[in-house]
């Protein structure tokens, strides 16, 4: 849609998508400032409102939300959800790691240092936890593995035998 259609349209975007028993009205309106009103509101199967969220988007930041709502909303669903029902169980496929902004467990921690001294890379680490390759680096920061800022060195895990040619 062209920035005039944009401006002279009352409604750009009027949808209600069923998804199991409730129902979303997404609504947008454009602006006088050029920006988008946007609404979506879910209801139940009786009409109650389960959930409403609002507000005013610059049509040039809509990729950028899109990344961050992704990655937020998929974060809350593993810290608030029961075990199981996070990201990494998600038959559908992602253009982000399953895990990408879920809470690290205590037993993550514990196997992703076991894993960095047995010399595991960043990438292949990044791959076994569902994460980016930054998150991994970033908890192991955290963890006190690697200096802020520092090279990625994973220790060994055994010295090399002096015998062996």
């Amino acid at each position: 849609m062209t920035d005039t259609a944009l401006r002279n349209s009352p409604i750009t975007l009027d949808r209600r998508l069923l998804l199991g028993e409730t129902d979303y009205q997404v609504t947008v309106f454009p602006t006088e400032d050029q920006r988008l009103d946007l609404c979506i509101v879910s209801s139940d199967d009786d009409g109650q409102v389960v959930s409403e969220i609002s507000g005013s988007l610059a049509p040039t930041d809509l990729p950028g939300l899109t990344e961050v709502l992704t990655s937020t909303l998929a974060g809350l669903i593993a810290m608030t959800g029961p075990p199981g029902t996070g990201p990494a169980t998600t038959p559908t496929p992602r253009r982000h790691p399953p895990n990408q902004g879920a809470r690290w467990t205590p037993a993550d921690d514990a196997r992703l240092r076991a894993r960095y001294h047995e010399g595991a890379g960043q990438a292949e680490l990044a791959a076994e936890f569902g994460r980016t390759t930054g998150g991994v680096r970033a908890r192991l920061e955290h963890l006190g593995e690697i200096p802020p800022g520092g090279r990625w060195r994973p220790p060994r895990a055994d010295p090399p035998d002096p015998t062996t040619p």
